[in-house]
């Protein structure tokens, strides 16, 4: 599956999860400032998929190897 932010489709995989997340993924995102520039936790140019484990989404870029990965915690 993949959702659109910022202008970009990005790859998202579900594991232990399901599409329900979704809204939660993308306002968490959005809240986080995962858009790039100082003081954000991930540059949204270089994301290359999110994987959703349960609660929690990892985010995977480009530029980093997979264990670099960045973990965002989706519960309320």
């Amino acid at each position: 599956m993949r959702i659109k932010l910022e202008n970009m489709e990005i790859p998202v995989t579900f594991l232990s999860s399901d599409h329900k997340m979704i809204p939660r993924l993308i306002q968490v995102l959005q809240t986080r400032k995962v858009t790039g520039g100082p003081g954000t936790v991930f540059d949204l140019e270089q994301l290359e998929r999110i994987e959703v484990v349960g609660n929690e989404a990892y985010l995977y870029s480009k530029a980093s190897p997979a264990s670099d990965r960045v973990c965002l915690a989706l519960h309320g």
